[in-house]
């Protein structure tokens, strides 16, 4: 297999040409490698059953599992999750764009939740991942560009080092921060549940929904 093609992006203020470049590569059920907050991720349609199931083989991750997915906003929020109540639309209007990510109900239609029908979901602090989904007119998989137990990528040479034969598009961002991952919280379970503690303090979030 052929090493994916590399383009150079600002992921704050990514140019039109390559987001429309790595959209055309995701219509067609492609895989984008693309810098986030901490480490590089991996964008699918996650509506695509074809893209997630590559994603799934290349990663070597359960099937059972969710891959989870970033949305351009709340707006596409409320589209792909059902029975949202108020905490789960208050955390996210409260922290995103940022590094909260929400476990809700996905609606019928998402190839990349969970087999129990959950998905985990956030709108990303920086543009580029927001305007995939934009875009896209769906969320985009935001797993680490990594095979599952190996180190994150932190940047495009280490993406295309570990996975470039496997990769349609590599958008090379620079080196990526690392650090904290985004807090995980679930959403479905009254009260919200902590799932795991990341940039944002569950202190923060139990704070937010005393004004529910």
């Amino acid at each position: 297999m052929a090493e994916a093609r590399t383009l150079e992006v600002d992921p704050r203020e990514p140019e039109a040409r390559v987001v429309e470049e790595a959209l055309s590569v995701l219509r067609e059920d492609g895989i984008v490698a693309y810098p986030t907050e901490t480490f590089y991720g991996l964008a699918a349609d996650a509506r695509s059953r074809t893209a997630c199931d590559r994603l799934f083989e290349l990663k070597g991750r359960p099937r059972e599992k969710a891959l989870p997915c970033i949305v351009s906003g709340v707006p596409q929020f409320e589209e792909v999750a059902r029975g949202l109540g108020e905490a789960a639309l208050l955390l996210a209007r409260r922290f995103w764009p940022g590094p909260l990510t929400l476990v809700v109900e996905a609606r019928s239609g998402l190839a990349a939740s969970s087999r129990e029908g959950s998905i985990a979901v956030r709108a990303s602090g920086l543009r580029l991942p927001r305007d995939l989904a934009e875009g896209l007119g769906a969320p985009v998989t935001a797993t680490s560009a990594n095979r599952s137990g190996s180190a994150p990528a932190t940047t495009a040479e280490e993406v295309l080092s570990g996975l470039g034969s496997w990769l349609d598009l590599v958008l090379d961002g620079g080196p990526c921060p690392g650090g904290l991952p985004s807090t995980i919280v679930d959403v479905r379970d009254t009260p919200p549940r902590l799932v795991r503690e990341g940039r944002v303090s569950f202190t923060e979030v139990e704070r937010a929904l005393k004004d529910l």
